[in-house]
């Protein structure tokens, strides 16, 4: 998943999230993926969590059924 805000000074920035199995998973795709050589750097902790999908409607879905996944989220400076 991959979306930029405006961090209000002008600047854009762009985030990664890898949602993974294992801290070693989601690490393993930042490097497959170059993600280092294209400036990215990993911001927060890496941790568990469990994910829904959210709609119009009042319900979720739970998504992996429910299991807590690793998410890593990676951030790049683009001014």
């Amino acid at each position: 998943m991959t979306h930029t805000i405006d961090n209000r000074q002008n600047t854009q920035d762009e985030y990664i999230t890898i949602i993974a199995r294992t801290v070693a998973d989601a690490m393993r795709q930042f490097k497959a993926k170059g993600l280092d050589e294209l400036g990215f750097a990993i911001v927060g902790p890496v941790s568990k969590h469990q994910f829904a999908l959210a709609d119009e409607s009042d319900t979720t879905t739970d998504m992996f059924d429910g299991n807590p996944m690793i998410a890593a989220t990676f951030r790049r400076s683009t001014n």
